[in-house]
């Protein structure tokens, strides 16, 4: 064991890496040819890839606040980009805190209100401060005015190199940050674990990186998906909604070709930043008795079915990465049962030796992890995106087959992912559906929760609840805390005129 290394017994360290909108497919581990992950691959090799994970909601904020709360987004309050982290709701963070655990975020976490702490003991980098610019920078800088996240100018324009330099970039100082916690902790008298969650933001856009990987990247593109038949006007109307919101059909194929490039260059950038960051807790010896696990909050549909961005039941955007890996677990797995992100919570508290509170929707995955026999857990997972209600609103449920999804405008969707693993077929034509498709229980896993009309009086009663919160005003991206406990800005300096 490295000088300085800690281990507390049967008690490991725990890293979990949350990355932004990472599409599960894209991924060297995922089969992707075009992907530049070798440490997520390596990772990868190292322990567990589900490939059936799932978000709760494909959204940042509910996505977040789902898993911080280890329940689905309609039992916490968790909407849209506008939620708050209620006070009825306790977080893993403040969990493990209680049972021995020391706890730090770095970077994204987009909690705004009086929870912007996310019940962690520490979090001296991030976004602090969450306005309109929740840990992402505006690149090239001068579109800090809104154009770079304006849905009728779409994200396509500003896909290229960075025009930030590369050590203000916050992936970087995420990595940094994160780094130096731990080597302070490391070299203090605390003997207790750790929790650390590095929170970065990309590949969300602005889909910009440093100039080396978008070179990278165009110099052997990805393909673009095939439009699907009848794109724009025949497809499905919660598909079409996404078309019409970002003004999709306005761009070519050649814009979009180099937007997908750019997406996979900050794949790219972000899988390196992960890799100083493993490295650097490998060489003073704090990997040796540590669980790794990274995730995304949610996917990107970069270009599939004529597609862009979040907010979709399709798997590019509500399925995730996950990867497990530490001391003890099994190295090389596959498990393509259903799981979901509320299963992070169970999953942390079961590696730190603490109870699981009751009341969470998940299930641990350290059974899965070990090789053991998981016996009779859950055999589905759901996303659901619910705010009012309307042409964004979908629920959607998948088992190991079979993915069904409703909608309040526009007719159900089913797939055999078996089959059609590129969700090309709706097998739901004109009511009737495979004899085999067990649908009656798919829909009774979904009419579990609110109905339609239920979700949007829950959602109004919280929004007339958060209206008197207070909302900081317009800050930069990312803030620092300081030891004194004042809360600074890190890059307003870039943004002239904000």
């Amino acid at each position: 064991m490295t000088a300085g290394a800690r281990h507390h017994g049967s008690r490991p360290n725990i890293l979990l890496i949350l990355s932004d909108q990472h599409n599960p497919r894209i991924a060297g581990f995922a089969g992707d040819a075009y992907a530049r992950t070798g440490h997520l691959d390596d990772l990868a090799a190292a322990g567990t890839s589900f490939g059936a994970a799932y978000c709760q909601s494909p959204l940042c904020v509910p996505s977040r606040i789902s898993m911080l709360t280890g329940k689905y987004s309609c039992d916490c309050s968790a909407w849209d980009n506008r939620s708050l982290l209620d006070s009825g709701h306790r977080t893993f963070a403040e969990h493990l805190s209680e049972h021995g655990y020391a706890t730090c975020a770095v970077g994204k976490m987009h909690l705004a209100g009086e929870r912007w702490m996310g019940g962690f003991d520490h979090r001296p980098y991030g976004d602090l401060r969450v306005t309109r610019f929740p840990f992402h920078q505006p690149d090239p800088p001068e579109t800090w005015d809104g154009r770079w996240n304006r849905h009728s100018v779409g994200r396509f324009p500003w896909a290229g190199e960075s025009r930030i330099p590369e050590s203000l970039l916050v992936d970087g100082i995420v990595t940094r940050e994160a780094l130096s916690f731990l080597r302070e902790y490391q070299s203090g008298e605390d003997r207790s674990p750790w929790l650390m969650m590095a929170g970065y933001s990309r590949p969300h856009f602005p889909l910009t990186a440093p100039a080396r990987y978008v070179r990278r990247a165009l110099a052997d593109p990805p393909p673009l998906a095939e439009l699907p038949a009848g794109y724009p006007d025949e497809i499905h109307p919660h598909d079409r909604f996404i078309v019409e919101d970002f003004n999709l059909t306005e761009f070519s194929p050649e814009e979009q070709r180099r937007a997908l490039a750019c997406y996979y260059a900050c794949v790219d950038y972000v899988d390196d930043c992960i890799g100083e960051l493993l490295a650097g807790l490998r060489a003073g010896g704090q990997l040796e008795n540590t669980v790794v696990i990274y995730a995304s909050d949610h996917g990107d549909l970069a270009g599939e079915h004529g597609l862009w961005w979040k907010r979709s039941y399709y798997d590019g955007s509500a399925r995730v990465p996950l990867l497990i890996s530490g001391p003890g677990l099994a190295a090389g797995a596959g498990c393509g049962a259903p799981v979901e992100l509320v299963d992070v919570y169970p999953t942390l508290c079961d590696l730190a030796g603490a109870p699981i509170p009751a009341g969470l929707a998940g299930e641990s995955l350290l059974p899965l992890c070990r090789g053991e026999d998981a016996g009779p857990r859950k055999q589905r997972a759901r996303c659901d995106f619910l705010p009012g209600g309307g042409r964004t609103s979908f629920r959607m449920v998948r088992d190991r087959r079979w993915k069904y999804a409703e909608f309040p405008e526009g007719p159900p969707v089913l797939f055999d992912l078996q089959e059609d693993p590129g969700e090309t077929r709706n097998l739901i034509i004109g009511g009737g559906a495979p004899r085999e498709a067990p649908l009656d229980e798919l829909r009774d896993h979904l009419h579990a929760g609110p109905d339609w009309e239920g979700a949007r009086a829950m959602e109004a009663a919280d929004t007339e609840r958060w209206s008197a919160c207070e909302r900081p005003e317009l800050t930069a991206p990312a803030q620092y805390m300081l030891e004194d406990g004042r809360v600074v800005d890190a890059d307003r300096f870039l943004y002239p005129g904000m």
